[in-house]
């Protein structure tokens, strides 16, 4: 029964409709863990050209930089995993429901999660690590296999402690708060979880070259950085007393950080798990506060068809009941805002020590990459298929596909106004005038519109409720779509430059844009044509077969 229930919990880390189709777990498995195993054998072969026939002739500052790429890696990928898997940390609701009637003890219970849990980390972790911890000491020259225990030890640490934090703040949220808290806080702490996680890979991206700087006394705020620890550890176990001097206190931090997440974990998981078995059983009681007068008149106003209006409640209902998307937005949020503050805050060295600083070309690509992050990323999160069964209401009810794919539109541009004006309130801190505040406003609407516009264009489908056709995903476009985000970014700098010192050109530009809008609304309302790639399908809904 024990490894039954271990097969049931491994299985359900992956049945998610984002990122598989039709149950197919074991094929979701194989490609989760190549792509987390191919980076640390590409960094692994890129590296041979790197060390020459004697080890010593590379600088040792360049090695250790090679040293933390890989316990970076490693801690970057685990905490990721864990984030993603929230929601599956702990047993849900539905297990509890289903089981518990069960002749299943609930140690018995506990005790597997716990083991298809160690299981699903562990593969993770294995995969992350094995092609760079044999390939980084095979082409490094040093001492195989004095590296290859140092490598195994500090990188597998690394990863392990990452996702050990992750389930504590699982674990801690949990047991501090009920059930509505818990729902509204988890996206959050997911997404600030992401952020620091990607922060990390553009920090090293940015002063991978400036590893002597960082480490050298007094570290500062470096100190605080896990990774890094783990790196001291790293070179402790390799070079032993001739370590260099950060890796004494930096690997006595690895190692307190480790024992202290490893207790917590021990200490909240099973009191989490027990709240959870306790909400499941009770159920939890859920009251949905009405809107307010206010914006039920801007939504009427604003969403004025009565199709229009029920798309436009169904998104939003999605969002707010569906684990899965909240899990897929905050990551992706998360790595959006990492991608704005790594573009807007600089680093540089002054007398051996990293300070930080605002660029002025990177508070400008703020809004056009977190517009363009926020548009494209709700027109992919569109497309999962994550409320089928709600298809046939549609489609009895006779809701035009084009008020579904208006719905959509004014629900993404809404989404991204709101982004539009975070922005805004940043720049405004940043201490930004006036006059440019206004440029970004102009840019920041005209943008709002383009791109929902254009990203938009082909999307006439009730969102989340499209079954996904094999050979209807058109990767190369999709490809060239995000490869073409450095582009736009560059460019909208320029113009957003422009604009400042020559103001005078906003209201042509204005112009433009309204000229085209409504170019594009012409043509979004053209009749719908016959979706034949639909023709025959019957997983949507079925019917009694009555005549």
């Amino acid at each position: 029964m024990t490894r039954i229930l271990v097969g049931h919990f491994f299985r359900r880390f992956f049945d998610n409709d984002t990122v598989q189709v039709d149950g197919d777990t074991q094929t979701t498995v194989v490609r989760a863990l190549a792509a987390v195993a191919v980076p640390g054998l590409m960094i692994a072969f890129w590296l041979q050209t790197a060390y020459p026939l004697k080890p010593l002739q590379r600088p040792p500052w360049l090695i250790i930089e090679d040293h933390y790429w890989f316990v970076l890696f490693t801690f970057v990928v685990m905490g990721a995993v864990a984030v993603f898997e929230w929601e599956m940390l702990f047993p849900d609701r539905l297990d509890f429901l289903i089981l518990s009637p069960l002749p299943v003890k609930p140690l018995q219970m506990l005790g597997a999660k716990a083991a298809a849990l160690a299981e699903f980390l562990g593969l993770f972790l294995v995969s992350s690590y094995i092609f760079g911890g044999v390939g980084l000491p095979a082409v490094s020259k040093l001492d195989f296999f004095r590296q290859l225990y140092a490598h195994a030890a500090a990188v597998m640490l690394a990863g392990l402690f990452a996702s050990l934090v992750v389930l504590a703040l699982g674990g801690v949220l949990v047991c501090v708060l009920n059930a509505a808290r818990f729902r509204v806080v988890s996206p959050l702490v997911q997404m600030v979880t992401v952020m620091m996680l990607v922060l990390l890979l553009l920090q090293y991206a940015k002063l991978g070259d400036s590893m002597q700087a960082w480490l050298t006394e007094p570290m500062g705020w470096m100190r605080w950085l896990p990774p890094l620890w783990f790196l001291g550890l790293y070179e402790r176990l390799m070079h032993g007393n001739a370590a260099p001097a950060f890796a004494g206190p930096l690997s006595a931090y690895a190692i307190r950080g480790m024992l202290a997440a490893a207790a917590v974990v021990l200490v909240t998981y099973p009191l989490a798990w027990v709240r959870m078995r306790r909400m499941a059983v009770e159920g939890a009681a859920r009251t949905s506060a009405r809107p307010s007068r206010w914006f039920d008149g801007v939504l009427h106003r604003v969403v004025r068809r009565p199709g229009e209006r029920a798309i436009f409640h169904f998104v939003g209902q999605t969002i707010a009941r569906n684990n899965k998307y909240q899990v897929y937005l905050a990551m992706y949020c998360g790595t959006g805002l990492a991608l704005a503050l790594g573009c807007a805050v600089t680093f540089h060295t002054t007398g051996g020590v990293v300070r930080a600083g605002l660029s002025e070309k990177g508070l400008h690509a703020a809004m056009p990459l977190m517009l363009f992050w926020v548009v494209a990323g709700l027109r992919i999160a569109f497309s999962f298929p994550l409320n089928l069964p709600a298809g046939w209401v549609f489609r009895i009810t006779g809701v035009r596909m084009d008020e579904c794919a208006a719905a959509a539109r004014k629900w993404v541009m809404l989404c991204a106004a709101g982004v539009m004006l975070c922005v805004l309130a940043a720049l405004r801190v940043a201490g930004w005038d006036l006059r440019h505040l206004l440029v970004q406003a102009v840019c920041g609407v005209s943008l709002c519109v383009l791109l929902t516009d254009l990203l938009f264009f082909s999307q006439r489908r009730v969102p989340f409720n499209q079954p996904r056709m094999p050979g209807r995903v058109n990767f190369p476009m999709m490809m060239a779509l995000w490869a073409a985000l450095p582009v736009f970014v560059s460019g909208m700098i320029a113009v957003e430059m422009r604009l400042e010192q020559h103001p005078q050109e906003l209201w042509l530009r204005a112009l433009g844009v309204a000229a085209l809008h409504a170019g594009l609304s012409v043509l979004h309302g053209r009749p719908d044509e016959i979706d034949e790639e639909m023709e025959g399908y019957e997983g949507e809904f079925q019917l009694l077969g009555l005549s």
